[in-house]
């Protein structure tokens, strides 16, 4: 009985419910699913953050995402790399590109409650500007050369020393409080007590840190304004740390966090393979590419356009994309990054060809033994008796390993022989700066820098000691670079990044690969996750105010 009496007071309920949404349909109201405050996602992020200080995370991803959503710049990025207003309300440049005047937002405040104020722009940038600064040295220096005032209240006014375009992406740093730091040294930065108690004036606050052995295990944030008119639904952010993709993908499926980014061939298989989770990519800020040497007596012939572009031709990155990276890349078509406001839309990608490629040697006077069978990889082109072969330095990580087997055996079936030698990232970076190499692969990211400017690596002046690795001298395009990066208008400075990148796909300076694809994975309990393009990989969180795990149900009036 006790049984029956159970069943019939579900079905009354069931009844009861039926009616009531009848009844609302019949007065023209629906009920609908929507996002509701609370809740804490949580994220498996590869890495060991060891401080969090916008000012010295630059080499550490792990550091830069707790970063992003505590602290606050004058300016920040959108999704096509453009520097906007921030902790500014407004700023002006003068006609002469070299007065910055940033207005500051009124009521500006610290997680604490103290005021936010033009005096900490200052103190953040003295902090930078002084001989002792323990952040990234080209950092420093450039402050070093600008001159910071303040005219008035919540005024900031930077004068430089000459017209520099890519200024704007500096004053994208978070700031620092004065009323914590003040006082402080700024060698002292690197293990002061603030690094892992910080207080900033992004959306999210530092709640809490758990260590084992000292090291960070994870960290937890609180949203600074939750449930602010329609968004800012989640409560916590939690991150935790693990030591490798392998490990962070184990924790995802153990159910220990909603999301993570880094993955293995094998866990990316998996992934895509699992109904619980949703999928988002998206281009990274970075490219990985060939330095060709065309500086070194040895490897002379890379001073040749035609074997330049006849070793691009003759690599096939679309198969290298698709089997080695499993199609988490773009073929790369140019040094400046696709997506952003200085990307030339009409660039093609260099198709492979062997057979164009050979032509192209043929063209130049590189010609095959006569006994060489075409497309055979045990013989070698040569010219005035010098054979085309030479040393290809790549990185020693099984990923890499296997690109540059390959593209080693491409050039071999044009009668190009490199001899692969692998080194650790850091030795191929001494060599590069060195320049005792002839070829070299390498991976840049451009995450501390969303500027597109292209002068170090490809003008004159940065031969002997910058980072034109390349040694590419070009009157023609270095005039290029040096007009874009004083012109104060995007628009204006956009057109020149065309023509140069016009010009890089003719002259092939160096071999691109490819971009890679940032893949982010989320449980499908977290709603409203959108991912656009990416400045710095943090920027996964730009969407983060509409984010939701709870819900609840509201009625709406459909009646017209």
């Amino acid at each position: 009985m006790r049984y029956i009496r159970t069943q019939a007071i579900i079905a009354l309920i069931g009844l009861a419910l039926v009616g009531s949404l009848l009844y609302l349909q019949s007065q023209g109201l629906i009920t609908t699913v929507a996002p509701a405050c609370g809740g804490t996602f949580t994220e498996a992020v590869v890495g060991e953050p060891e401080r969090f200080n916008p000012l010295l995370d630059s080499g550490n991803p792990a550091e830069r995402d707790v970063n992003r959503l505590i602290f606050s710049g004058l300016m920040k990025f959108d999704s096509d790399g453009l520097p906007v207003a921030d902790l500014a309300e407004s700023y002006a440049v003068s006609a002469d590109g070299l007065t910055y005047t940033f207005v500051l937002r009124d009521g500006l405040h610290w997680h604490d409650g103290a005021p936010l104020t033009e005096a900490d722009v200052l103190f953040t940038v003295g902090l930078m500007q002084a001989p002792d600064f323990p952040g990234r040295s080209d950092v420093g220096a450039l402050w070093q050369k600008v001159a910071v005032s303040s005219p008035g209240p919540n005024t900031v006014r930077f004068v430089l020393p000459e017209p520099f375009a890519p200024f704007l992406d500096y004053t994208a740093v978070g700031l620092l409080p004065e009323h914590i730091l003040s006082g402080r040294a700024p060698a002292q930065l690197l293990d002061d007590p603030f690094n892992r108690n910080p207080i900033g004036s992004g959306h999210m606050s530092f709640a809490a840190m758990e260590t084992a052995d000292n090291s960070i295990v994870s960290v937890t944030l609180q949203s600074h304004e939750p449930c602010t008119g329609n968004a800012n639904y989640l409560h916590q952010i939690r991150f935790r740390y693990y030591p490798d993709a392998e490990t962070a993908y184990a924790a995802y499926t153990a159910g220990e966090a909603l999301a993570l980014n880094q993955f293995t061939p094998d866990t990316l298989r998996a992934a895509l393979g699992d109904s619980r989770v949703n999928l988002f990519a998206s281009r990274l800020p970075e490219y990985s590419l060939v330095f060709l040497n065309q500086k070194i007596e040895s490897a002379s012939f890379f001073q040749e356009k035609k074997v330049r572009q006849a070793l691009l031709m003759g690599m096939n990155r679309q198969w290298i994309v698709d089997n080695l990276l499993q199609g988490q890349a773009l073929v790369a078509t140019g040094p400046i990054l696709p997506g952003t406001w200085a990307y030339n839309n009409n660039l093609i990608p260099v198709a492979y060809d062997p057979d164009r490629a050979a032509a192209l040697l043929n063209d130049g006077g590189w010609a095959l033994p006569p006994e060489a069978a075409p497309g055979a990889p045990d013989y070698v082109r040569t010219k005035d008796g010098v054979s085309l072969e030479f040393t290809f330095l790549a990185p020693g990580d099984p990923l890499h390993m296997e690109i540059a087997k390959t593209i080693v055996t491409n050039w071999a079936a044009l009668g190009v022989k490199a001899q692969v030698e692998f080194l650790s990232a850091q030795e191929i970076k001494t060599a590069l700066a060195n320049r005792t190499f002839e070829a070299a692969m390498i991976d840049l990211s451009f995450s501390n820098s969303p500027d597109p400017d292209p002068y170090p690596f490809w003008h004159q002046t940065q031969i002997e000691s910058g980072q034109n690795f390349s040694g590419f001298n070009s009157r023609d395009i270095s005039e290029i670079l040096e007009q874009a990066r004083t012109l104060p208008s995007y628009h204006d400075r956009a057109k020149f990044y065309r023509a140069f990148q016009s010009k890089f796909a003719d002259q092939t300076p160096a071999l691109l690969l490819y971009y890679p694809v940032f893949t982010y994975a989320v449980d499908r309990k977290v709603n409203g996750v959108q991912l656009g393009p990416l400045v710095d990989p943090s920027d996964r969180f730009n969407s983060m105010a509409n984010w939701h795990i709870l819900t609840r149900r509201v009625i709406e009036n459909v009646s017209p």
